[in-house]
């Protein structure tokens, strides 16, 4: 049965967004029966408009990859060997809570990988893990990823879900640091098709300035490109906020702080030039922002993984706030979403309520950095974790010392692992719960959802009937019972328990202050449009949220309306909205609090490195370690090379194509030498996601080093703790 109670239609054509990265274009799905043929872009999508690269068009293979997971595995005699779900479960039960029973619930952990946040169903039955598990220690991607975002809004604007996008519709400026959305189309910016976009950008007598060490594929159409030194964003983003301060540039919106912003800028005014560019050079490019009629400045992990990844993120929206872009038309807007989750009380969020046990890492937004997972696994006494839950990630590939976290997850006593291959991460699992094809799943974006270039509602029932197994979000909840209970849930139990869940909810949006206040919950019960499944949680927030039709009480739409416009209801041009996503008491937005303040000193008392700096890249045919295994995305030239200047490479004696050895203070790994003349000279440049220890049956195209393993653990945000994987000193040396 469909997610909605209805039998997926076998006609030859359906449509599903595709889940494997930010862009979330919609792809029309042609069928023989329950054959999946092809996927290409709808070019009829209200959003992203036929837009599609190639890992949608692989997404086929993914299906039919013969090497994913199709059934529960237990670890026999250091083998995996396919047992029954109620089997997996008892052995689930066992073993977390024999780790418990031995070492209580401070010895538990979980890691949440990326895919999660790209699956509604993975998501929300985390959740439910999570609350059975009672974990000392969480962590997710996000500290490998984009948390100095969310911590650097928390700071301004008491919220770490606000992140402002640009409003590439209508901006005449757009300042890109430290990202590459020509191959990405979008990171905490979901814009696909970016590229038609630009071209209208220009065409309108609109300009894009690129800052990035690399000559990337966006630096390469820019209309300038500025080439930083590795890791120093945040100076030049400190000169740009001092000299629209020094010009009389000054917070149009209700801010506070601004003063203690000023004079801390003062003290690192004088050496902005450490980015790497001239001063001449920054007075022209805030000379161009304030020219602009609607700037917009937009960063990513170039900016967010690095040692000032929260101040740098921090500077950028108050470039925005002085330039008086942020909040406005053309500048940096605030998305919405058809969804809302159940209200909470409406506070200003905290981090650092408790650290790490061994590093004294600060939490943030409840989870702690993941560079101090390994440690807090090897590290004896009263904490030291033994069982580990990941779900959907491949920390033994993806974390600083790659190395020493894959030594951490061979000594835990226990291991669960919910994911679609056997991988890095996954071979040490004592349980592995098989993922789902994306063509048997539903598909909302609730975590990207408030981060489109437009507003817009979509959603997409599976494509295939899901046959002989549950679906993410019911074996996320059979997880959660048998950790809870110490046994297998039966059938009515889950039901019972999923029916706790969506209860639970309701109360949650009757007792808040949106649309559904005071309403009688078992009228709302009722009248949710499908019989079960996540879709329930689902309905629920759409018909409370901002364009729902509130269960009767107003005009607007319904999971079911969603359902049924394959192609998307578009919701019109992004709006302002500050004072809504504004969560400070005061309702201002804060441009001095303490720890921004603390860090410019910091900021001011570090010297940038010389020699290599080591950053990644992104390649439109990969995604971090997940896709390796299709065919299609394997084809062609090796892509885990490491790109060189011909300058430095000239220093060392190294000519094009050789081999090479790169030395970190963590490891060194070999690869092969790209040379280049653009860009920084002294930025070398590897791809992140790779892996040597991938199965040997791969091309040896899709094989490479892994440029984690160069990453040192203590290589860290000094605020959020979010890992450095960019601007890492390395040496390059020829083989022999």
């Amino acid at each position: 049965m469909g997610s909605l109670g209805i039998v997926p239609d076998m006609s030859e054509r359906r449509f599903r967004i595709c889940p494997i990265c930010e862009a979330a274009c919609n792809l029309e799905v042609k069928l023989e029966g329950e054959h999946i043929i092809a996927t290409t872009g709808d070019a009829a999508d209200t959003f992203s408009g036929g837009h599609v690269c190639p890992k949608g068009l692989a997404l086929p293979e993914l299906h039919d990859d013969p090497a994913r997971i199709r059934a529960p595995l237990v670890k026999r005699g250091g083998a995996h060997v396919a047992v029954s779900w109620d089997e997996a479960y008892a052995a689930i039960a066992a073993g977390l809570g024999g780790v418990r029973e031995r070492h209580g619930n401070a010895a538990l952990a979980v890691y949440m990988g990326n895919p999660t946040v790209h699956n509604f169903g993975l998501t929300l039955g985390f959740s439910e893990v999570v609350k059975a598990l009672s974990p000392g220690q969480f962590y997710s991607a996000g500290s490998i990823d984009q948390l100095p975002k969310n911590l650097a809004s928390m700071l301004m604007f008491g919220n770490g879900n606000a992140v402002p996008v640009p409003d590439i519709e209508r901006t005449d400026c757009l300042v890109v640091i430290g990202a590459n959305p020509i191959v990405s189309n979008g990171s905490l910016w979901v814009v696909p098709g970016f590229r038609r976009k630009l071209a209208a950008l220009k065409a309108r007598g609109g300009q894009m300035v690129v800052v990035d060490p690399r000559r990337s594929e966006t630096a390469g159409v820019a209309d300038l490109h500025l080439a930083v030194r590795p890791g120093t964003d945040a100076w030049l983003l400190a000169g740009l906020c001092a000299r629209l301060i020094e010009r009389g540039r000054r917070p149009e919106l209700p801010a506070r702080g601004i003063e203690l912003l000023t004079d801390a800028l003062a003290t690192v005014r004088s050496a902005e030039t450490r980015c790497g560019l001239s001063a001449g050079t920054i007075d022209a490019l805030a000379d161009r922002l304030m020219a602009a009629r609607r700037p917009a400045v937009y960063g990513r992990v170039g900016t967010t993984l690095t040692r000032f990844g929260t101040l740098t993120s921090f500077l950028i929206e108050c470039v925005n706030v002085l330039t008086g872009s942020l909040d406005r038309a053309g500048g940096a807007l605030f998305p919405e979403q058809a969804y809302v989750a159940p209200p909470r009380r409406r506070v200003a969020q905290t981090f650092g309520r408790f650290t790490s046990r061994v590093r004294g890492y600060p939490e943030v937004m409840g989870e702690l950095p993941v560079a101090g997972l390994a440690e807090e696994i090897e590290t004896e006494g009263t904490g030291q974790i033994r069982g580990l839950v990941t779900i959907a990630g491949n920390p033994a590939v993806s974390t600083p010392d790659s190395d020493g976290m894959a030594r951490a997850l061979g000594q835990l006593e226990f291991m669960v692992s919910a994911d679609i291959y056997l991988n890095e991460t996954t071979r040490h699992a004592d349980v592995i719960l098989p993922g789902t094809s994306p063509f048997n799943d539903s598909h909302y974006d609730q975590f990207l959802g408030s981060m489109g270039y437009r507003n817009n509602a979509r959603y997409s029932p599976p494509v295939l009937p899901l046959r002989d197994r549950p679906d993410e979000w019911r074996m996320m909840l059979g997880m959660a019972v048998a950790i809870r209970e110490g046994r297998p849930g039966a059938p009515e139990e889950l039901d019972a328990f999923e029916d706790e869940v969506v209860v639970a909810a309701i109360a949650r949006h009757v007792g808040g202050d949106g649309v559904l206040r005071g309403r009688d919950p078992h009228e709302i019960f009722q009248a949710i449009g499908p019989a079960c499944g996540m879709e329930r949680l689902l309905d629920l927030g759409v018909r409370a949220g901002p364009w729902g039709d509130g269960f009767g009480s107003r005009e607007g739409i319904t999971l079911e309306d969603m359902a049924t416009s394959p192609h998307g209801i578009d919701q019109g041009p992004l709006r302002p909205r500050l004072a809504e996503v504004v969560f400070n008491e005061d309702g201002e937005i804060n441009l001095g609090p303490d720890a921004i303040i603390q860090d410019i000193e910091r900021l001011r008392q570090e010297g940038t490195s010389d020699g290599l700096l080591l950053i990644g890249r992104r390649n439109i045919q990969t995604n971090n370690s997940w896709l390796h295994n299709l065919p299609a995305l394997g084809a062609g030239p090796r892509r885990a090379i490491l790109e060189m200047h011909v300058a430095a490479a000239n220093a060392r004696g190294i000519a094009d194509g050789e081999e090479v050895c790169v030395a970190s203070g963590a490891a060194e790994v070999r690869a092969t030498v790209r040379l280049h003349a653009e860009g920084d000279p002294d930025t070398v440049v590897l791809p992140h996601g790779f892996s040597e220890l991938s199965d040997a049956s791969q091309p040896e195209q899709r094989r490479g080093p892994n440029s984690n393993r160069l990453a040192p653990a203590d290589h860290i945000d000094g605020l959020s703790g979010t890992a450095a994987l960019n601007a890492i000193p390395v040496e390059v040396t020829r083989l022999g």
